[in-house]
Protein backbone atom coordinates (compact mmCIF):
# COMPACT_ATOMS: atom_id res chain seq x y z
CA UNK A 1 0.00 0.00 0.00
CA UNK A 2 1.32 3.42 -0.69
CA UNK A 3 -0.07 6.81 1.18
CA UNK A 4 -0.08 9.95 -0.38
CA UNK A 5 -0.40 12.74 1.38
CA UNK A 6 -0.42 16.32 -0.44
CA UNK A 7 -0.29 19.78 1.41
CA UNK A 8 -0.17 23.26 1.45
CA UNK A 9 0.80 24.96 4.06
CA UNK A 10 -0.12 22.61 6.78
CA UNK A 11 2.87 22.68 9.53
CA UNK A 12 0.11 22.40 11.99
CA UNK A 13 -1.64 19.13 10.77
CA UNK A 14 0.89 17.85 8.93
CA UNK A 15 2.90 15.40 11.24
CA UNK A 16 -1.15 14.36 13.18
CA UNK A 17 -1.74 12.93 9.48
CA UNK A 18 1.60 11.10 8.86
CA UNK A 19 1.24 9.63 12.50
CA UNK A 20 -2.12 8.16 11.22
CA UNK A 21 -0.90 7.21 8.27
CA UNK A 22 2.51 4.92 9.76
CA UNK A 23 0.03 3.38 11.96
CA UNK A 24 -1.40 1.37 8.85
CA UNK A 25 2.38 0.17 8.38
CA UNK A 26 2.11 0.91 4.37
CA UNK A 27 4.77 -0.31 2.18
CA UNK A 28 5.32 3.74 1.65
CA UNK A 29 4.18 7.40 2.61
CA UNK A 30 4.59 9.62 -0.17
CA UNK A 31 3.75 13.52 0.42
CA UNK A 32 3.83 16.34 -2.00
CA UNK A 33 4.08 19.85 -1.04
CA UNK A 34 2.36 21.75 -2.97
CA UNK A 35 3.66 25.46 -2.93
CA UNK A 36 4.22 25.56 0.96
CA UNK A 37 5.75 28.63 2.57
CA UNK A 38 5.91 27.20 5.88
CA UNK A 39 7.25 24.78 7.73
CA UNK A 40 5.66 21.83 6.03
CA UNK A 41 8.77 20.89 4.37
CA UNK A 42 10.38 20.06 8.10
CA UNK A 43 7.41 18.65 9.69
CA UNK A 44 7.17 16.10 6.41
CA UNK A 45 11.19 15.81 7.11
CA UNK A 46 10.56 14.19 10.22
CA UNK A 47 8.74 11.30 9.65
CA UNK A 48 11.86 8.87 8.28
CA UNK A 49 9.47 6.91 6.23
CA UNK A 50 8.36 9.71 3.88
CA UNK A 51 9.28 10.49 0.65
CA UNK A 52 8.83 13.69 0.10
CA UNK A 53 8.18 15.87 -3.08
CA UNK A 54 8.77 19.39 -2.74
CA UNK A 55 7.04 22.00 -5.48
CA UNK A 56 8.42 25.30 -4.35
CA UNK A 57 5.21 26.54 -6.85
CA UNK A 58 1.40 25.51 -6.81
CA UNK A 59 0.92 23.18 -9.38
CA UNK A 60 -2.24 23.16 -9.33
CA UNK A 61 -5.30 21.98 -6.31
CA UNK A 62 -5.07 18.13 -7.89
CA UNK A 63 -2.14 17.73 -9.25
CA UNK A 64 0.13 16.78 -6.04
CA UNK A 65 -2.53 13.30 -6.31
CA UNK A 66 -1.12 12.80 -9.93
CA UNK A 67 2.45 13.43 -8.72
CA UNK A 68 2.29 10.84 -5.95
CA UNK A 69 -0.08 7.96 -7.82
CA UNK A 70 2.77 8.50 -10.67
CA UNK A 71 5.55 8.12 -8.24
CA UNK A 72 4.08 4.86 -6.29
CA UNK A 73 4.79 1.16 -6.00
CA UNK A 74 1.69 -0.10 -4.46
CA UNK A 75 -1.20 -1.98 -5.33
CA UNK A 76 -3.47 0.36 -3.12
CA UNK A 77 -3.19 4.08 -3.28
CA UNK A 78 -5.00 5.77 -0.20
CA UNK A 79 -4.89 9.56 -0.99
CA UNK A 80 -4.96 11.87 2.27
CA UNK A 81 -4.53 15.71 2.50
CA UNK A 82 -2.28 17.31 5.23
CA UNK A 83 -5.12 19.18 6.95
CA UNK A 84 -7.04 16.43 7.70
CA UNK A 85 -5.88 14.34 10.15
CA UNK A 86 -8.04 10.92 10.26
CA UNK A 87 -7.69 8.32 12.60
CA UNK A 88 -6.20 4.99 11.23
CA UNK A 89 -9.34 3.10 11.56
CA UNK A 90 -11.66 5.08 10.22
CA UNK A 91 -9.46 4.79 6.97
CA UNK A 92 -8.74 0.63 7.30
CA UNK A 93 -12.24 0.50 5.24
CA UNK A 94 -11.00 2.63 2.28
CA UNK A 95 -8.20 0.15 2.05
CA UNK A 96 -10.02 -2.85 2.59
CA UNK A 97 -12.56 -2.54 0.01
CA UNK A 98 -9.72 -2.07 -2.57
CA UNK A 99 -7.81 -5.24 -1.19
CA UNK A 100 -11.42 -7.00 -1.58
CA UNK A 101 -11.36 -5.96 -5.18
CA UNK A 102 -12.55 -2.46 -5.39
CA UNK A 103 -10.97 -0.39 -7.87
CA UNK A 104 -12.28 3.39 -6.33
CA UNK A 105 -13.31 3.29 -2.64
CA UNK A 106 -14.93 6.59 -2.14
CA UNK A 107 -15.78 8.43 0.99
CA UNK A 108 -19.44 7.77 1.57
CA UNK A 109 -20.94 11.88 2.86
CA UNK A 110 -24.33 11.00 1.95
CA UNK A 111 -25.39 10.58 5.25
CA UNK A 112 -24.04 13.78 6.01
CA UNK A 113 -25.76 15.65 3.14
CA UNK A 114 -29.00 17.66 4.05
CA UNK A 115 -31.78 17.31 1.70
CA UNK A 116 -31.33 17.60 -1.95
CA UNK A 117 -32.81 21.37 -2.23
CA UNK A 118 -30.77 22.44 0.85
CA UNK A 119 -27.44 21.35 -0.99
CA UNK A 120 -24.91 23.30 -2.36
CA UNK A 121 -24.31 23.64 -5.96
CA UNK A 122 -21.13 21.41 -5.83
CA UNK A 123 -23.24 18.28 -4.30
CA UNK A 124 -25.69 18.77 -6.95
CA UNK A 125 -22.80 18.36 -10.02
CA UNK A 126 -21.51 15.11 -8.04
CA UNK A 127 -25.25 13.77 -7.59
CA UNK A 128 -25.92 14.51 -11.68
CA UNK A 129 -22.62 13.12 -12.69
CA UNK A 130 -23.24 10.00 -10.95
CA UNK A 131 -26.65 9.75 -12.65
CA UNK A 132 -25.39 10.48 -16.25
CA UNK A 133 -23.51 7.42 -15.39
CA UNK A 134 -25.84 5.15 -14.50
CA UNK A 135 -24.61 5.61 -10.91
CA UNK A 136 -26.81 7.19 -8.71
CA UNK A 137 -26.44 5.05 -6.24
CA UNK A 138 -23.16 6.81 -5.36
CA UNK A 139 -25.54 9.62 -4.51
CA UNK A 140 -22.51 12.01 -3.92
CA UNK A 141 -19.80 9.82 -4.04
CA UNK A 142 -16.85 11.28 -5.24
CA UNK A 143 -12.87 11.20 -5.29
CA UNK A 144 -13.28 14.78 -4.75
CA UNK A 145 -13.24 14.19 -1.36
CA UNK A 146 -10.57 12.38 0.94
CA UNK A 147 -9.80 9.64 1.63
CA UNK A 148 -10.39 7.50 -1.12
CA UNK A 149 -7.95 4.66 -2.13
CA UNK A 150 -7.55 3.25 -5.65
CA UNK A 151 -6.21 0.16 -7.28
CA UNK A 152 -2.89 -0.35 -9.17
CA UNK A 153 -5.55 -1.43 -12.25
CA UNK A 154 -7.41 1.59 -12.12
CA UNK A 155 -4.20 3.78 -11.97
CA UNK A 156 -2.55 1.59 -15.30
CA UNK A 157 -5.85 1.83 -16.80
CA UNK A 158 -6.41 5.64 -16.72
CA UNK A 159 -3.10 6.54 -16.09
CA UNK A 160 -1.62 9.24 -12.98
CA UNK A 161 -2.13 12.65 -15.12
CA UNK A 162 -6.19 11.49 -14.92
CA UNK A 163 -6.38 12.29 -11.43
CA UNK A 164 -5.38 15.92 -11.85
CA UNK A 165 -9.22 16.21 -12.62
CA UNK A 166 -10.80 13.82 -9.78
CA UNK A 167 -14.64 13.93 -11.51
CA UNK A 168 -13.15 13.02 -15.09
CA UNK A 169 -11.24 10.09 -13.33
CA UNK A 170 -14.20 8.65 -11.76
CA UNK A 171 -16.19 9.06 -15.02
CA UNK A 172 -13.71 6.86 -16.49
CA UNK A 173 -13.33 4.53 -13.91
CA UNK A 174 -17.15 3.71 -14.29
CA UNK A 175 -16.85 3.90 -18.06
CA UNK A 176 -14.28 1.29 -18.54
CA UNK A 177 -16.35 -0.60 -16.23
CA UNK A 178 -13.99 -0.68 -12.95
CA UNK A 179 -15.61 -1.31 -9.47
CA UNK A 180 -16.49 1.77 -7.70
CA UNK A 181 -18.28 2.41 -4.37
CA UNK A 182 -18.44 4.25 -1.36
CA UNK A 183 -16.44 2.30 1.20
CA UNK A 184 -16.81 4.41 4.27
CA UNK A 185 -17.84 7.38 6.06
CA UNK A 186 -15.46 10.25 7.33
CA UNK A 187 -16.86 13.34 8.10
CA UNK A 188 -14.13 15.86 6.49
CA UNK A 189 -17.04 18.33 6.15
CA UNK A 190 -17.28 20.07 9.62
CA UNK A 191 -13.91 19.40 9.47
CA UNK A 192 -12.06 21.33 6.07
CA UNK A 193 -9.85 23.68 6.76
CA UNK A 194 -11.26 27.24 6.36
CA UNK A 195 -9.18 29.21 3.51
CA UNK A 196 -9.42 32.45 1.97
CA UNK A 197 -10.14 30.73 -1.51
CA UNK A 198 -12.91 28.25 -0.42
CA UNK A 199 -15.32 30.24 1.70
CA UNK A 200 -18.60 32.53 0.76
CA UNK A 201 -20.91 31.37 -2.39
CA UNK A 202 -19.00 31.26 -5.50
CA UNK A 203 -15.79 31.17 -4.34
CA UNK A 204 -12.62 30.00 -6.35
CA UNK A 205 -12.95 26.37 -5.23
CA UNK A 206 -16.28 25.96 -5.49
CA UNK A 207 -15.99 27.21 -9.22
CA UNK A 208 -12.71 24.79 -10.12
CA UNK A 209 -14.88 21.68 -8.43
CA UNK A 210 -17.43 22.68 -11.24
CA UNK A 211 -15.50 23.35 -13.99
CA UNK A 212 -14.08 19.68 -13.23
CA UNK A 213 -17.68 18.25 -13.12
CA UNK A 214 -18.29 20.08 -16.31
CA UNK A 215 -15.37 18.67 -18.37
CA UNK A 216 -16.14 14.94 -16.73
CA UNK A 217 -19.57 15.00 -18.00
CA UNK A 218 -18.62 16.81 -21.78
CA UNK A 219 -16.28 13.38 -21.55
CA UNK A 220 -19.30 11.36 -20.93
CA UNK A 221 -21.22 13.27 -23.73
CA UNK A 222 -18.56 12.67 -25.93
CA UNK A 223 -18.55 9.23 -25.65
CA UNK A 224 -22.14 8.71 -26.46
CA UNK A 225 -22.63 7.30 -22.29
CA UNK A 226 -24.84 9.74 -21.03
CA UNK A 227 -26.99 10.43 -24.28
CA UNK A 228 -27.63 6.01 -23.76
CA UNK A 229 -28.50 6.61 -20.21
CA UNK A 230 -31.29 9.08 -20.37
CA UNK A 231 -33.09 7.44 -23.56
CA UNK A 232 -33.07 3.84 -22.50
CA UNK A 233 -33.96 5.12 -18.93
CA UNK A 234 -35.10 8.73 -19.73
CA UNK A 235 -38.91 8.78 -17.30
CA UNK A 236 -37.15 6.91 -14.49
CA UNK A 237 -34.01 9.06 -14.11
CA UNK A 238 -36.21 12.13 -14.40
CA UNK A 239 -38.22 10.59 -11.50
CA UNK A 240 -34.94 9.90 -9.37
CA UNK A 241 -33.59 13.69 -10.04
CA UNK A 242 -37.52 14.73 -8.93
CA UNK A 243 -37.29 12.82 -5.98
CA UNK A 244 -33.76 14.72 -5.02
CA UNK A 245 -34.94 17.87 -6.05
CA UNK A 246 -38.17 18.06 -3.89
CA UNK A 247 -36.17 16.04 -0.96
CA UNK A 248 -37.84 12.81 -1.21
Amino acid sequence: MSVIITACNEEKTLRSVLREAERLMPEEIIVVLNGCVDNSFRRARQCGRAIVVHCPDAVGHDVGRAIGSKLSQGDIMLFLDGDLPIPAPSLFPFVAAVDRGTDVALNDLNPLLPIFGKCDSVTHCKMFLNMALGREDLGAGSMTAVPHALSRRMLELIGPQALSVPPKAQAAAVLEKLRVENAGTVNVIKRNRIRKGNTGAGNNVEQMIIGDHAEALAEVLARGAADLLWKENGPDSRRILAAWRNGI
